[in-house]
């Protein structure tokens, strides 16, 4: 029974570890996923910002089409002027000579202009069409960067869900197997205690028997997960007893072949005792534990 209860106990804490590293990438997976999530949350500002930057840039190119249109409405003025003033020089004959050739280059100058202008307007007007359809398209982005955050941020906690049922799981699985590992070491008392009434009967003087500290109760106590129990009132009272049923047990061993019989029955009575306290105490602890 002892060796059964210990086999299950340390399945348990194998289990336990094989958690342990699932939680572990589960924290990963869901640091790397709240990562996404911040950048996509970047990349929809900047969608946002670049939505916001295109309607502005679309209205400075309504502004620039607009002086544009002046700019042609003053050419075509100028180009009006200029033939005016090539009529007015034809009127007055060679005397008009010298305006006419400055009319002619106020009309070239002024076409000059308008072919400009017009140049421009079509340039303006394609940059337009296109900032257009670069706004449609952040546009339809829009709805997908959203969908995907959404998603993202789902999955996030879906993952914190199963790292608390996770980690709530754990806390099961090791109270159980702590409380195994006490079972265990009760029985481990009645088998030691066993093996010093039959060292006794088969008066075996070459007997040896381990200390309160070299046991496995020792062990879990001094050097193992035991100390994870030290704020428990059973822990802080169980080392007193635990030691008296080694001391004790050793006691009677060395009285009965010194053929000090009421000596050894006075430490058997100790031992006893003790081992009963040392039960109470894990069945307190066991009892303390929260998972």
């Amino acid at each position: 029974m002892r060796n059964a209860l210990l086999k299950s106990s340390q399945d348990l804490r194998s289990e336990q570890q094989a958690i342990d590293e699932l939680n572990a990438r589960n924290s990963s997976a869901r640091q790397s996923l709240e990562n996404l999530v911040a950048l996509i949350g970047q990349i929809d500002m900047s969608v946002s910002q670049n939505t916001d930057s295109l309607t502005q840039f679309k209205c400075s190119l309504d502004e620039i089409n607009k002086y544009i249109f002046e700019i042609n409405q003053l050419s075509r003025q100028t180009n009006l002027i200029a033939i005016n003033s090539a009529i007015e020089a034809a009127h007055v004959g060679s005397k008009g000579a010298g305006f006419s050739v400055i009319a002619k280059e106020i009309k070239f100058l002024s076409e000059q202009v308008n072919s400009s202008a017009n140049s421009i307007s079509a340039l303006t007007r394609a940059i337009e069409s296109s900032a257009g359809n670069v706004c449609e398209g952040v546009a339809d982005q829009r709805p997908v960067i959203e969908q995907i955050n959404t998603d993202l941020n789902h999955v996030v906690e879906l993952i914190k869900i199963v790292i608390s049922r996770s980690s709530r799981m754990q806390s099961i699985i090791s109270f159980i197997s702590t409380l195994q590992f006490l079972n265990t070491v009760k029985l481990d008392h009645v088998i030691w205690k066993l093996q010093v009434y039959t060292l006794l009967l088969d008066k075996r003087e070459d007997y040896h028997v381990n200390a309160h500290t070299e046991c496995r109760l020792g062990k879990w106590y001094y050097t193992g997960e035991g100390s994870h129990f030290r704020q428990h009132v059973a822990w802080q009272q169980l080392e007193q007893p635990h030691a008296t049923v080694h001391t004790s047990g050793r006691r009677a061993l060395e009285t009965f072949f010194n053929h000090a019989i009421p000596e050894m029955t006075a430490e058997l009575e100790k031992m006893e005792e003790a081992s009963h306290q040392v039960v109470q105490l894990l069945d307190q602890l066991a009892s303390e534990i929260q998972y």
